[in-house]
């Protein structure tokens, strides 16, 4: 398996917009909307391709029954604090903030947004104007 999700090397002209790719469910029926989700981001971030395709893979292969077991996979997994059961993981050595909301019990993910850390601050204040 390819270890690139902490490897900034490959930054060279980084687009600055966010990829809005909401209620994408990774297990169950929808399972292909996972892949779709990662092939989208793909095509906006070509650059982190092989750090999004890392993730792709971690995601899909792992359950986390809590919030504990995946900090033990992403270390660099925070929470969202302005969105309950959001939660955000750096990718490509930081370069992209890929947001997710996670229900732990079902073992359900939706990706919500893969964005630069610039666009995710934007995000971060959006969210901390609206309500849920």
């Amino acid at each position: 398996m390819k270890t690139a999700i902490h490897d900034n090397s490959h930054i060279l002209n980084p687009p600055t917009t966010t990829l809005n790719v909401s209620n994408l469910e990774t297990r169950g029926k929808n399972a292909r909307s996972l892949k779709s989700a990662f092939d989208a981001a793909t095509r906006h971030f070509p650059i982190q391709e092989l750090a999004l395709e890392d993730l792709y893979w971690v995601l899909k292969g792992d359950h986390y029954p809590s919030p504990d077991d995946m900090r033990k996979r992403f270390p660099s997994r925070e929470r969202m604090k302005y969105r309950e059961k959001w939660w955000v993981i750096d990718v490509g050595g930081g370069y992209l903030r890929v947001m997710l909301f996670t229900d732990f019990e079902r073992g359900k993910l939706f990706i919500k947004h893969t964005s630069t850390h610039a666009e995710y601050d934007k995000l971060t204040y959006l969210y901390r104007r609206t309500k849920e």
